[in-house]
C-alpha cells in the first residue's frame, strides 16, 4: 500500500507543478498590463470613515508603487468628494475629536501623494455641502467646480474610473 501511495504521488508530482505554475502566472498583474506603459486612473473618493479613508489611500499607494515596480508610469488624480472632504482641510474642526490622529495621517499620505505627482482635486460642490470654506482646505487639494465635470472629463481623456466607497 505504501509503494501504491508513493508511486502515485510521484505520478501527481508534474500535475502539481503545472498548476502551481499556473496559480503563479494568474496572481501576477503583468499579463493584465498590455499595451502603453502610461496608466492613468482616476480615483473617486468619497469614504466619510477616517480608518477606511486612511486604507484606502494607502491601497493607492501601494498600487502606484507596484506599477513603478513594474516600469509602467502611473498617472493618478485622487477626486475628493462628499463626506470625505472633512478629512482634506488645514483644521481639525471639521471631524470628531477620536478622528483627529487619523486626519493628520491622511495629511501625511497627501504630502506623500504630492511627491508623487498625484493631482488632488476636491469637488466645490462637495464643500459647500459639507459647508468647508476653500481656503479651509490642504494647500496640496486643488478645488475644482464640480467633481462630476472633472471626473467625466478624466475619462474621456483615457483615465480610468475606480470608486473609492
Amino acid at each position: 500500500m505504501k509503494k501504491v501511495a508513493q508511486m502515485l504521488f510521484i505520478l501527481l508530482l508534474p500535475v502539481i507543478f503545472v498548476q502551481l505554475s499556473f496559480c503563479a502566472e494568474a496572481g501576477s498583474q503583468v499579463n493584465a498590463l498590455t499595451g502603453s506603459k502610461e496608466i492613468k486612473a482616476y480615483f473617486d473618493v468619497t469614504i466619510a470613515e477616517a480608518t477606511k479613508l486612511l486604507t484606502q489611500l494607502q491601497i493607492i499607494e501601494t498600487t502606484y508603487s507596484q506599477l513603478i515596480a513594474s516600469g509602467y508610469s502611473p498617472r493618478f488624480v485622487v477626486g475628493i468628494r462628499g463626506k470625505a472632504s472633512n478629512f482634506f482641510t488645514r483644521k481639525d474642526d471639521y471631524v470628531l475629536d477620536k478622528d483627529i490622529p487619523l486626519k493628520k495621517q491622511i495629511a501625511s499620505r497627501v504630502e506623500q501623494f504630492q511627491t508623487h505627482g498625484f493631482r488632488m482635486e476636491e469637488c466645490r460642490i462637495a464643500a459647500d455641502m459639507e459647508e468647508i470654506p476653500v481656503a479651509d482646505f490642504l494647500p496640496q487639494v486643488v478645488i475644482v467646480d464640480n467633481g462630476y465635470i472633472s471626473m467625466i472629463n478624466y475619462q474621456s481623456q483615457g483615465y480610468s474610473l475606480v470608486p473609492i466607497y
